[in-house]
C-alpha cells in the first residue's frame, strides 16, 4: 500500500511539474506577437499554425513541447488515479473511470489542436470536446473526492482543499463560456478551470507522501478516509 501511493504521489507531481514547464516553455518562445497569459487561452501554445484564430492571433514555434506536456500530463494524470483508486476505500471506481476520462482528455487536447487550420479540416470538435472531458473530469473529480474525504478527521484538510479548489475549477468553466467574448481576461478566466487541477495534483501527492509513514491501515491513512458511500 505504501508503495502504491508512493507511486501515485510521484506520478501526480511530476505531470504536474512536466505540465507548468511545457507551458511555460513554450509561452517564453512565443516572441512575435508576445503571448499573454491573460488574453491568449493554453491549448494556443499549441497550435501548430500561425494566423488568427477567435480573435487571438497564433504564433507557437514550439507547440510540440506543450502539446507533449498536454499528454504527458494526461497520461501521468491516468496512472496517478489509478493507484490511487487502489488506496482509498469509497469512491475507488469513480476515481479510477474520471481519471481515465481525464487522462483521455488531455491527449486529444494535445493531439488535435484548437486553431483556424483545424476548424477548416474538422477537427477541432475532438479539441474542445478533449478541453471538456480534461477540464470538468479533473475537477469534478477532486470536488467529489472532497465530499469523500471531508467526512474524515484524517482526511478532512485534503478533502476541504479538493472541495475549494474543485468547485473553483468549475465555476470558471462556467464563468469562461458566459464572459467568451465580451472582452474579459479569458485566458487567466481559463486559468482558473486549469490550475485547479494542478493545484489539486500537488495537494493530493503531498496528502499521500506524508500517509505513507503512517502504520494505519489504508481506509484509515491519510488519503483512505473509510465512509460509507
Amino acid at each position: 500500500m505504501k508503495r502504491l501511493r508512493s507511486l501515485a504521489a510521484a506520478a501526480f507531481l511530476l505531470g504536474s511539474v512536466i505540465y507548468l514547464a511545457a507551458e511555460a516553455i513554450a509561452a517564453a518562445a512565443w516572441k512575435s506577437p508576445r503571448y499573454s497569459y491573460a488574453t491568449n487561452w493554453i491549448s494556443d501554445l499549441g497550435s501548430a499554425t500561425a494566423g488568427v484564430f477567435q480573435g487571438r492571433e497564433l504564433n507557437s514555434p514550439l507547440h510540440v513541447v506543450m502539446n507533449s506536456g498536454f499528454i504527458v500530463q494526461g497520461v501521468l494524470f491516468g496512472i496517478a488515479t489509478v493507484l490511487l483508486s487502489r488506496t482509498i476505500s469509497g469512491r475507488s471506481r469513480f476515481t479510477a473511470v474520471t481519471g481515465v476520462v481525464t487522462m483521455i482528455g488531455y491527449i486529444l487536447v494535445g493531439t488535435f489542436h484548437g486553431s483556424l487550420q483545424a476548424q477548416q479540416n474538422g477537427t477541432l470538435p475532438l479539441h474542445f470536446t478533449g478541453a471538456t472531458l480534461a477540464i470538468v473530469g479533473g475537477n469534478v473529480l477532486a470536488l467529489v473526492l472532497g465530499i469523500h474525504w471531508r467526512k474524515s478527521p484524517e482526511t478532512r484538510l485534503i478533502g476541504l482543499v479538493s472541495i475549494v479548489v474543485g468547485a473553483f475549477g468549475l465555476v470558471s468553466v462556467v464563468a469562461l463560456f458566459l464572459t467568451f467574448g465580451t472582452g474579459l481576461p479569458s485566458g487567466a478566466i481559463e486559468r482558473g478551470s486549469v490550475y485547479t487541477i494542478v493545484i489539486w495534483q500537488l495537494a493530493v501527492a503531498a496528502a499521500l507522501l506524508r500517509s505513507r509513514g503512517t502504520s494505519r491501515a489504508p481506509r484509515d491513512a491519510a488519503t483512505g478516509a473509510s465512509t460509507s458511500n
